[in-house]
């Protein structure tokens, strides 16, 4: 697929080491406002402030990533990340860090939906695959990330890490700058300027099962979100281990997302019903998981816990992806991809707002009970109403719902 396909190369190498320098990112902001922001609020807010623009923007920058060009959203959104982490080398005050961690939020959102509906463009017939070796970049970034971030740091301190970052984004930048996105032979006629989001959504959520999919997916995120906050409760307070406990814990739930995506990567391309069912079963893998993490009794267990939980984690939500792009027309796909990004930054929030309630109510046990539970709900709605079947071909969709080409 790779040696046959020199832009499919480019894109996804340069999107591989962006992803690598966002998890060496990440870990160095937490460490830069843990040094410099002496409030309990400081780290919830940085989060919040990387995030709330794919709520707040997502659905409009997948508009223009179906009226305007791709490649130059790309491109500026990478310089705009590029241009805030850099800046973050600079500061030392709470303002200016969480001024420019919202920079770095908004080009992510810019970015997101832009690389994903380019995707299909590119890989043309090979999509499913290069979907599969998209979220494997992803997830090996956010796995090896922090431990070059931690060798980084032993090294020089924090301001390199967060350069290292800022020169991944320029070097994504610049590559995916001679990158060739709209030409003729690979892309599908793009939106007419006219064509707006309800229009684009309508065209979108006709297919064959698309909302209990992106809603099903959407949900399962706040399931994340309670997760999130009680990983490092479980490993430290409740099972008695220690910040390495922890570590290993983090570290196998992101051995389990690479290996998903890696097999999937590998098998190439499948029909719809069987993505539908590995959908599915990733629900109910993702369910079991998050219900097995809530009841071990030892690091050790909860480790094969985490790590099956990551792995279907992974499968679900690439399949929920090789879904969208087999489904759904491409001209609409940009914005599906920005509304998804809303619905699941919103789903997100609420799983980190009320973990902090229900873990003070209930405990860390119950919390992750109610994770299992929320995926499972969302297991059961998805077996009832997701449709097997054929897609729409984008020919045919377009037409129907006024989504004319360009001039």
């Amino acid at each position: 697929m790779l040696r046959s396909n020199p832009l499919l190369r480019r894109l996804l190498g340069s999107w591989a080491q962006s992803c690598v320098g966002t998890g060496v990112g990440y870990v160095a902001l937490l460490v830069l406002t843990l040094r410099y922001v002496h409030t309990s609020w400081a780290v919830p807010a940085v989060l919040i402030a990387d995030f709330l623009p794919w709520i707040a923007l997502g659905a409009w920058f997948g508009v223009c990533a179906d009226r305007y060009s791709k490649r130059t959203l790309i491109v500026v959104a990478n310089l705009l990340q590029a241009a805030a982490w850099g800046g973050l080398t600079l500061v030392h005050t709470a303002a200016p860090i969480l001024a420019l961690a919202l920079v770095a939020g908004i080009g992510n959102a810019m970015l997101r939906p832009a690389l994903r509906s380019a995707l299909p463009i590119i890989a043309g017939e090979a999509t499913q695959a290069a979907v599969a070796w998209y979220d494997t970049c992803r997830w090996f970034g956010l796995t090896a990330g922090p431990l070059l971030a931690a060798t980084l740091f032993a090294i020089s301190g924090v301001k390199v890490p967060l350069a290292v970052n800022a020169v991944s984004f320029l070097i994504a930048a610049g590559v995916m700058a001679t990158v060739s996105i709209a030409s003729p032979a690979h892309a599908e006629p793009r939106a007419a300027p006219g064509s707006g989001l309800r229009a684009g959504l309508a065209v979108a959520f006709a297919a064959r099962g698309m909302a209990p999919v992106v809603l099903c997916a959407a949900a399962s995120l706040t399931a994340g979100g309670l997760f999130n906050v009680c990983e490092p409760l479980l490993a430290i307070k409740v099972l008695h281990g220690s910040g390495t406990g922890y570590a290993l814990l983090v570290a196998a739930f992101g051995t389990g997302m690479v290996t998903a995506t890696l097999l999937v990567a590998r098998r190439g391309g499948a029909p719809a019903a069987v993505l539908v069912h590995r959908f599915l079963d990733a629900l109910t893998l993702t369910a079991m998981g998050m219900f097995a993490s809530a009841v071990v009794g030892s690091v050790a267990l909860a480790t094969l816990a985490f790590a099956a939980t990551g792995f279907a984690n992974a499968l679900l939500l690439v399949s929920a992806t090789q879904i969208i792009q087999l489904r759904v027309p491409l001209p609409v796909q940009g914005r599906l991809f920005g509304a998804k990004d809303t619905l699941e930054g919103a789903a997100f929030l609420i799983g980190l707002l009320g973990a902090g309630a229900l873990v003070a109510a209930a405990g860390v046990r119950v919390t992750l009970a109610c994770a299992a539970a929320i995926c499972g709900l969302c297991a059961l709605v998805a077996v009832a109403t997701v449709r097997l079947g054929a897609p729409a071909t984008v020919s045919a969709a377009a037409p129907e719902a006024g989504i004319a080409p360009l001039p």
